[in-house]
């Protein structure tokens, strides 16, 4: 069987995909790129082009690179003190005695636990961009946030906050 004529059906498996935000965003923006963003498959150090959870996070030129990062360790830091607001939260919950505030707290807690998890996947996002730079960031502002929130949980007497 010949297959000469399928050529046209040939997976292409580079190392990034380009992705149009849809009509009127064409590659005419004045930087070249334009509204084009660029999704990578494999690690990479380039800036151009990657968006970041939301098409309208572009990242263009290296100063949109910088402030990212910035915003990106800023959120990972948020994300840690959130695992520390949780915490705190837990400890006054369990001194409710009266079954509807228990209740409540209960409620609270769940809404508590599910901004975390929304949280933590924007974060995931984040390092699903395979950009180096931004996955640093992540990392960077973890270490920040731990250290800083992290220690303020261990004196209270708790060793990890991970559940068990």
């Amino acid at each position: 069987m010949d297959h000469s004529t399928h050529h046209n059906l040939a997976m292409d498996h580079s190392a990034h995909l380009q992705m149009d935000h849809g009509p009127g965003h064409g590659n005419h923006g004045e930087h070249g790129g334009g509204d084009t963003c660029t999704m990578h498959s494999a690690l990479t150090w380039s800036y151009k082009d990657t968006c970041v959870v939301f098409s309208s996070w572009h990242i263009k030129k290296p100063i949109d690179l910088v402030l990212s990062m910035f915003v990106i360790m800023a959120l990972a830091y948020f994300y840690e003190y959130l695992k520390y607001y949780i915490y705190k939260f837990q400890l006054n919950q369990s001194s409710a005695s009266n079954s509807n505030i228990q209740r409540r707290y209960k409620l609270a807690n769940s809404v508590w636990y599910g901004l975390q998890v929304g949280f933590s996947f924007m974060l995931m996002l984040v390092f699903m961009t395979y950009n180096g730079w931004l996955m640093l960031s992540v990392v960077v502002g973890a270490i920040w946030g731990n250290y800083h929130w992290g220690s303020k949980v261990k004196s209270a007497g708790v060793q990890e906050l991970s559940c068990h």
